[in-house]
Parts: C-alpha cells; sequence; structure tokens
C-alpha cells in the first residue's frame, strides 16, 4: 500500500495526491500542498480541479492500492468547494469508502484546512479488467 502513490497512472504535475499519512480497509487520509506554480505546472489546470483530483486520487489509493493495473474514476457526484484554496496551504484529505458493488466502489472524500472543512464530494471507481 506505500507505494500506490508512484504506481499512480498520472503523476507530477498531474498527481495531485501529495502525501498518505494512514490507512485502513475502509478510509485513508493524506494531504495535498498547493503551491504557488500548480496551476501552471499543471498546464493551467484550476486548483479546485486538483483538490477533487487529490480526492479521487486517494479513493483510488484505497480502493486499487494492492491491485495489479490501474482503476478508473467512473463518476463524481455531489461534489461543493466552499472556498479556493491558496498558495502555502495544506489540505488535509479524508476518503471513506462508502460501498462495493462487485468491482465498482463508491467513496465520500472530505477536504479540510485548519480543521475547517471546505470541499466534499462523492467518487465513483471501477476495478481494473482482471488479466
Amino acid at each position: 500500500m506505500t507505494t500506490w502513490l508512484r504506481l499512480l497512472p498520472h503523476q507530477i504535475p498531474f498527481r495531485a495526491a501529495s502525501s498518505m499519512l494512514s490507512v485502513d480497509d475502509d478510509s485513508i487520509e493524506g494531504s495535498f500542498l498547493c503551491t504557488a506554480d500548480d496551476a501552471l505546472a499543471a498546464g493551467g489546470m484550476p486548483i479546485d480541479v486538483m483538490l477533487i483530483e487529490a480526492m479521487a486520487q486517494f479513493a483510488g489509493g484505497l480502493a486499487f492500492g494492492d491491485r495489479p493495473g490501474h482503476g478508473y474514476l467512473s463518476a463524481i457526484d455531489r461534489c461543493s468547494i466552499d472556498r479556493m484554496i491558496v498558495a502555502g496551504e495544506v489540505v488535509a484529505i479524508r476518503v471513506d469508502r462508502e460501498a462495493d458493488f462487485g468491482g465498482v466502489f463508491r467513496f465520500r472524500g472530505r477536504a479540510t484546512v485548519d480543521g475547517v472543512e471546505i470541499a466534499r464530494g462523492r467518487f465513483y471507481l471501477a476495478a481494473p479488467p482482471l488479466n
């Protein structure tokens, strides 16, 4: 599980998940560090998109961290961001597995800055095909 960040199909500048703090069978916690050049490094991708991407990447780490192949983000639902993050902020992310539908997983993610929730969403991921 500890190497899943290196195994993500997208790496910096498109890897938004910065570090994993803890993980168990049904939840994962980590961080997204917003730097001054994140939007420039990611080809102008808005920081709010990178934040949602970080939550989805953590969901993928929880679902597929020990599996061969890459899973697929199949849907994002009920996402909202209360305020934009600014350079220098460390966003704490927690993602919980809500359901497993036999290869399709549903997760709920939330992001906080200094203990205040700033974003939330639901993510659906599909397992990679078995070879």
